[in-house]
């Protein structure tokens, strides 16, 4: 793909409208990295509106008595997992949709209580002005920098919600990781690890789990978001929007690829 480094999102669905080009011809790494977590600041909402669940209902639930990680976990830890499943459920229209009800759930609680999970503006706003990109008859992204190129789109004439949720969670998912590699965190992956190791896919599992890094936290936003956010996904939760938190209600929706080497069966 020839051109200049550039990232476009466009397009207009009912509630969403946006049209936003960042010139990247003097960017570096960590500007752009701050640019794709503008982007996802900016749709990450509408990926999860447009999902099905009911996100006032889980705003409201997601309520941390105080700020900073140990509200969330203290949250998770005073809460029974069936209690706060049970509540999840019933902001669901169907029980398939609880992946996206609990990604949803995670991401407002974190937001509630103040804690920064990827980047975005609560890290760092990016420098460069967005001029306007023209709003089509489709969504739009394109992320063209140095060797990485990303392109996603959706056609919207007869498009239903849950696909207009499924391109913007795809974009959330490929903006959210793809910042955090350009962004130049030191990624304590050894930290998450060790927090994590031989944890099953529970609540409480993950509480426990933030109560471990918790204490070992480097009070660096950046480098800090990079460890909570892999903590949760390896305890098997995602606090973001994802393609994966629709494809047990549509399987069409296919979940993004694993990165990196595949895991032996």
């Amino acid at each position: 793909m020839e051109g200049e480094d550039e990232i476009i999102i466009s397009g207009a669905y009912k509630d969403f409208k946006k049209e936003l080009r960042y010139g990247l011809a003097s960017a570096d790494d960590a500007e752009v990295a701050k640019v794709l977590g503008a982007v996802c600041d900016a749709i990450e909402p509408y990926a999860f509106a447009f999902s099905g669940i009911n996100v006032p209902g889980i705003k409201a639930y997601a309520k941390p008595s105080g700020t900073g990680l140990k509200a969330v976990a203290d949250f998770l830890k005073n809460n029974p997992q069936a209690g706060i499943k049970e509540k999840l459920k019933s902001f669901c229209p169907v029980p398939e949709l609880m992946p996206a009800a609990e990604s949803c759930f995670f991401n407002l609680l974190m937001s509630e209580a103040k804690v920064s999970f990827r980047m975005g503006d609560s890290i760092a706003k990016p420098s460069i002005a967005p001029s306007k990109e023209e709003a089509g008859d489709v969504i739009f992204f394109v992320g063209k920098y140095k060797s990485w190129i990303s392109i996603k789109k959706l056609g919207l004439e007869g498009a239903k919600e849950y696909e207009v949720s499924a391109v913007l969670a795809g974009i959330t998912h490929t903006a959210t990781n793809k910042a955090f590699d350009l962004s130049g965190v030191q990624k304590d992956d050894a930290l998450v690890s060790k927090a994590t190791s031989g944890k099953r896919r529970a609540y409480g599992n993950l509480s426990d789990a933030l109560n471990i890094i918790l204490p070992e936290l480097k009070n660096d936003r950046l480098a800090d978001a990079y460890v909570i956010c892999k903590t949760f996904e390896a305890i098997g939760f995602k606090p973001y929007a994802s393609p994966e938190m629709l494809s047990s209600a549509h399987p069409d929706i296919k979940p993004p690829k694993v990165r990196g080497r595949k895991p032996k069966a």
